[in-house]
């Protein structure tokens, strides 16, 4: 099983691979707990992604940020692989191309 550290890196490695904006949060030297592991600018849009092993299970304060962050229109996932990843930047061009139809 891979550890969040592995997995967050691979994600993180893709994203700056597309040119997108992204940083990665350290509790170290974040100053609000449970924000997300990823921060993200995609085209246009905060996304946030908590990332987690297969029985890593969110918090307290991780769900209540993500709960903040959808509440404020951004978006916030549980992710636990990259492919879970790309699956919802998918989404997000999805949503994009369809609103450019319409």
């Amino acid at each position: 099983m891979k550890r969040e550290a592995a997995i967050q890196a691979e994600i993180l490695r893709y994203l700056r691979s597309l040119g997108f904006w992204c940083w990665a949060v350290k509790a170290a030297v974040c100053n609000e707990r449970g924000v997300p592991d990823i921060l993200c600018c995609y085209r246009g849009r905060f996304v946030a992604l908590e990332v987690k092993t297969d029985g890593g299970k969110l918090s307290g304060p991780q769900r209540t940020q993500i709960q903040r962050i959808r509440r404020a229109s951004g978006r916030a996932h549980t992710v636990r692989t990259l492919q879970q990843a790309k699956e919802i930047l998918a989404g997000i061009d999805r949503e994009d191309s369809d609103a450019e139809a319409i």
